[in-house]
């Protein structure tokens, strides 16, 4: 929203939350935020209400869920209609409402080749309507004080750390957490002072450190629970490597994050993980059967240059590139 209020066409951004976490405390100016609806009922009576007294030019649907409400929404108001798809919302058949509303949309913005792909298999959209925008960092994300990271984290200087971080539910294990810890307790014969750092919370924990103990990895393994977003630029920094071997990523962008942060990545060639990582031009995305390699590889490499990597993903995702990108994808929208 922020890269949009900041083209020259655009006057205002009015924004009406259903769910809202934190009250909003301050906004860039012409961007106003409506207090949150959680009823879905009400939500929808206050989105006509609000598009028929406003009569925006464009309405943007953050979510295919919510495409048929942004559809009726766009219609009554004279307006465009502008879906952003994240990745898994599409990666199964839609229901036949959201996938004509989704089809209906001006344009459709994908973070990735691969979510642009299964938009248009499953809604039968023209491609010429999907516009790839690769999802942003913020500035925080930059290489820093490894030692002072490691510190932060309780991390050994002299340890060669593995870190992923995700949620650990049950319904996400495609994340990849169970393709390394068989992997480690091998790995560390030949790698000194080896950590794998997990963070995360989710009722699949228990599995995780059972797995740990299994595989004989249980002292090679930290779960370190919740970590505030304000720690994460610590915690990519003290990582010799971000390692997420996951098979359901829509785009995946904790791969950036600590890229920008200069800590190397490596995920699997699935899904938009591949954007992420630029096919081995930022980072490593290697077949499924090539990960225990290439993990090794990646753990037995020589020190890479932190400045030189934050600065070529910074220069591929940062807020500039991504200001670029939309600007010209949506700049047919704009009068």
């Amino acid at each position: 929203m922020v890269a949009m209020s900041e083209h020259p066409e655009t006057n205002n951004i009015f924004i009406l939350p259903r769910l809202q976490r934190e009250a909003v405390t301050q906004l860039p100016v012409g961007i106003r935020q409506f207090p949150a609806v959680g009823s879905r009922l009400l939500y929808s009576l206050q989105a006509i209400r609000l598009a028929l007294k406003l009569k925006p030019r464009i309405v943007y649907c953050g979510h295919a869920f919510m495409a048929p409400l942004a559809l009726l929404v766009a219609r009554l108001a004279g307006a465009r209609l502008l879906s952003h798809v994240h990745g898994l919302e599409v990666w199964e058949p839609l229901p036949p409402t959201k996938r004509h509303a989704l089809a209906s949309s001006d344009l459709i913005l994908c973070v990735s080749n691969f979510t642009a792909g299964k938009v248009v298999e499953v809604t039968g959209v023209n491609p010429k309507r999907c516009e790839v925008i690769y999802n942003t960092i913020d500035d925080r994300f930059t290489p820093g004080d490894r030692a002072a990271a490691r510190a932060h984290f309780g991390l050994a200087q002299e340890a060669v750390v593995l870190s992923t971080v995700s949620r650990l539910d049950c319904g996400q294990r495609h994340k990849g957490h169970d393709r390394i810890i068989p992997l480690l307790a091998e790995l560390s014969r030949d790698v000194p002072g080896l950590t794998y750092v997990i963070a995360g919370t989710g009722d699949d924990r228990d599995r995780l450190e059972g797995l740990a103990h299994d595989t004989g990895a249980a002292d090679l393994v930290r779960f370190l629970g919740f970590v505030p977003d304000a720690d994460l630029p610590d915690l990519y920094r003290a990582s010799d490597l971000y390692v997420m071997p996951s098979h359901g990523e829509g785009f995946g962008i904790a791969f950036v994050e600590a890229m920008c942060c200069g800590t190397p990545a490596l995920g699997l060639d699935i899904g938009g993980a591949g954007d992420a990582l630029r096919d081995g031009e930022l980072g490593r995305a290697v077949a499924k059967a090539d990960f225990a390699h290439a993990l090794r590889d990646a753990v037995t490499a020589a020190p890479a240059d932190h400045a030189d990597l934050a600065a070529r993903t910074r220069a591929t995702f940062g807020r500039s590139a991504f200001a670029e990108r939309l600007a010209r994808a949506c700049g047919p929208l704009l009068p």
